[in-house]
């Protein structure tokens, strides 16, 4: 079944079906002030840290799904009948109900016993706080008497001490309301900052006052959870919304909450906006702000700017890259999409979603490095400060945190592959911006003063040279970027053939700035170092048609045809096309058999034979469940890496086939469960008996190379440190496309045509109707750039 559609120009996903086989949720946020909601208004709030300040409770695993939320009851004071403005949390009159997830916004429609409703909810870009905008419509033909009540249950301040200690932590909770400002205030008196679990009390407070309130009179409130609900129920059917009105009792302690009750009476045809605002205020500018801040958004105008400068922050964001192709499903998804879901996952960092709850794990930094990627063409000053951040995670041996929550609070691990992703963010950004200066902006390492980031560079080369096993390939550890193949070097480490070919890439992209710097004896060490890596490879690990995956304890080889389970890998056959190795035969070779070994209606498996025996000396992969996550699952951020070597093959039919394969609205959603408007992790394989299935959806690192991959590799438009190279490979059956692409200043408008049908190849260029020699464009200094480009 499906349960919605893109809307006409492609920028909502409207679900017209609200009970959808998981939340399908969205983003609202500015950078500071952070909000997911599903279709059926669950979700998380919470303010720059998702453990640290978390503002709203949200129920792991709960039952039902996705509670609390961020809820509008409804009551008719005649029939005494009670629904929500959203589907959820009351659960009725399903077919009454429509609801569109939007860029920053979500808004929920819907017509049950002649009131229309409407709410609209985002975050504003300069306040630190989530608007609710709903209208009431009477279309009755009768006077209507309501109750409407604003309802959130609150965490304030550490959401994993909240979880996991809550008898104790309701001791702390402080709620009361101010008639004047017409609003709830709730803080609390103690506050834990510490990332992992301690004895250590703290002795400071919550520095937030959370703040509820509303654009009209407040009837009655409530602060405590109980109160509302009721001991033996639930927000399907709060016990309060039977009474007359809420308690107005303030509290000190307890399970806290914000509702708000206000009445309202609807003539005919007449029509009213409440606005709910939930936020937080520093309490150091507490008294000077909370008027200010309360009283800002009550007027419906301040409200309708706001939203409007939402959509003008994403419509700049969207104009950097956009494309018309013969295929409307991609054109969405390039256009609008991917690029979006690339951004959130940057901005928010991986760490929140229906999946992740923002309790144990900070900022990864392989998966921030790639993160990066997504938005040095949009906003490269926001990618120069992730770079920055990321190279105060460093030591000057080359080793990174290999998760943190800020400057000095990381986890080292031994994985092997953290430190080089470091050379992709800042290669990426230095061609995009050809801003070379960063390569000498001074961050500190974590155990030495500040030195240059290209000094960092130098750091990781040093970690990658130093970290070699008996075969000259990284040394394992408790994995590369399979995290789960955790414990395939036993004591004696094991080797990442993977590695051998990561490091290689990642040296490549390091040997390209320096010969463009002039550093030729630097480029002739570090590409000592990446030739010895290609050929400590190719020496080692070829097992007849596919490279193996690594070697174990005693030089078990794992990846090989002699194996039972996991007899190829994706990984070790994408990457060394990646990384340009010089055997094309082999490349070849390879790749055919990811088409004959690892291919599958769902996409290209991670690996196959998935285990169905736990193997101890291989490690967590092998006690998955088979066909899922790291057993055999099609993974869909791997597969953005397929689809880019294919490219570099000129092999464009197959790389175009499987992208086409991982649009994420391609499988039924009662088989896909997750949202079908952004990738997830991994999508079960037919390893599994109930293929299909996806999961760990948004925060996912698919998204940043997917939008990468579509634009630099099948469209082919790449920025270099000279220029924008220009290398479509697209489907033979693609007579044309247009794109634009904001390089530099100069927005380039593209038109390739491709009479011959070819898969790859450039016949001719014209920049503004100048021919162009080669297929790198020279940079312009005009702010428009008309380019046609036949392919041939």
């Amino acid at each position: 079944m499906q349960y919605g559609h893109f809307s006409e120009d492609g920028k909502e996903y409207i679900i017209s079906k609200m009970n959808t086989p998981s939340p399908w949720i969205n983003y609202l946020y500015n950078g500071r002030y952070f909000s997911t909601i599903s279709n059926n208004g669950g979700g998380i709030s919470y303010f720059k840290s998702p453990l640290h300040g978390r503002i709203t409770r949200y129920r792991i695993n709960e039952v039902p799904v996705d509670r609390p939320g961020k809820y509008i009851y409804v009551r008719d004071n005649e029939t005494g009948e009670i629904w929500s403005l959203t589907w959820q949390p009351v659960g009725k009159h399903l077919e009454a109900y429509k609801l569109a997830h939007g860029f920053g916004y979500t808004r929920s429609e819907a017509s049950i016993n002649g009131i229309d409703s409407s709410v609209l909810f985002f975050v504003p870009q300069d306040d630190d706080q989530e608007i609710w905008k709903a209208n009431l419509k009477n279309s009755s033909g009768k006077t209507r008497k309501l109750s409407i009540y604003g309802y959130v249950e609150l965490a304030l301040g550490h959401a994993l001490v909240d979880l996991i200690n809550q008898c104790d932590d309701q001791h702390f909770n402080r709620a009361h309301f101010e008639q004047e400002l017409n609003t709830l205030f709730s803080t609390k008196t103690y506050w834990v900052t510490q990332s992992k679990g301690t004895q250590q009390q703290e002795n400071k407070e919550w520095d937030q006052w959370a703040f509820f309130s509303v654009n009209k009179p407040v009837a009655s409130f409530e602060t405590v959870r109980e109160r509302f609900l009721g001991l033996y129920r639930n927000e399907n059917n709060p016990e309060s919304l039977e009474k007359e009105n809420l308690s107005s009792q303030e509290t000190d302690f307890g399970n806290t909450v914000s509702a708000l009750k206000v009445d309202i009476e609807l003539q005919p045809g007449e029509s009213t906006n409440l606005i709910f605002s939930l936020g937080v205020i520093e309490k150091t500018h507490f008294d000077e702000l909370k008027e200010q801040r309360v009283k800002k958004y009550q007027d419906v105008k301040e409200v309708d700017a706001a939203f409007e400068q939402l959509n003008k922050v994403w419509d700049e964001y969207f104009a950097h890259t956009t494309v018309e192709t013969p295929d409307e499903d991609v054109n969405v998804f390039m256009k609008y999409w991917i690029p979006y879901q690339a951004k959130v996952a940057f901005d928010v960092g991986r760490v929140i979603s229906f999946y992740y709850w923002g309790i144990g794990r900070g900022f990864g930094f392989r998966d921030t490095s790639q993160d990066t990627i997504a938005v040095t063409i949009s906003n490269p000053e926001k990618a120069k400060e992730r770079i920055q951040l990321l190279s105060r995670q460093m030591r000057k041996d080359g080793k990174v945190y290999h998760h943190f929550h800020g400057d000095g609070q990381g986890e080292f691990t031994q994985h092997c592959d953290d430190p080089l992703w470091y050379m992709l963010a800042v290669t990426e950004y230095v061609k995009e911006t050809g801003d070379f200066s960063l390569l000498a902006d001074l961050q500190p390492f974590i155990d030495g003063e500040p030195e240059s980031i290209l000094n960092h560079m130098f750091s990781v080369v040093n970690y990658a040279s130093n970290n070699l096993g008996k075969h000259g390939l990284p040394i394992f550890g408790r994995g590369d970027w399979n995290d789960t193949l955790d414990y395939i070097g036993g004591d004696d480490g094991g080797e990442s053939v993977w590695g051998g070919m990561f490091y290689a890439a990642m040296l490549n992209l390091f040997i390209d700035l320096l010969s463009h710097l002039g550093r030729e004896e630097d480029k002739e060490a570090v590409s000592a170092v990446r030739d010895q890596l290609i050929k400590a490879v190719d020496d080692n690990c070829w097992d007849g048609e596919w490279y193996i995956r690594a070697f174990g304890e005693n030089e078990r080889r794992v990846g090989s045809k002699e194996n039972k389970y996991g007899k190829i890998f994706l990984n070790t056959q994408i990457w060394p096309v990646l990384a340009g190795f010089p055997n094309k035969d082999r490349l070849i070779t390879a790749m055919d058999s990811v088409k004959t070994h690892l291919d599958s209606p769902e996409g290209p498996k991670k690996c196959s034979p998935a285990w169905k025996e736990i193997d101890p000396n291989i490690g967590l992969v092998t006690r998955c469940v088979w066909g899922k996550k790291e057993n055999g699952a099609v993974f869909c951020h791997p597969t953005t890496w397929t689809i880019q070597a294919e490219t570099m093959l000129g092999r464009s039919n197959q790389a175009f086939d499987y992208f086409k394969k991982m649009l994420p609205n391609r499988i039924d959603s009662d088989t896909f469960v997750a949202e079908p408007y952004v990738y997830s992790q991994y999508i079960t394989s037919n390893e599994h008996s109930q293929p299909g299935r996806a999961s760990h959806s948004w925060q996912t690192g698919s998204a940043a190379w997917m939008y990468r991959v579509s634009f630099d590799y099948i469209l082919g438009l790449r920025p270099t440190y000279n220029g924008l190279l220009i290398d479509p490979a697209i489907p033979s059956i693609w007579k044309e496309y247009k794109a634009e692409r904001v390089y530099r200043g100069t927005r380039y408008i593209i038109h390739v045509t491709n009479p011959a049908g070819v898969e790859k190849g450039v016949k001719s260029i014209t920049a503004d109707g100048k021919a162009v020699v080669g297929n790198v464009l020279p940079l312009s200094n005009q702010p428009i750039c008309h380019i046609e480009v036949v392919m041939g």
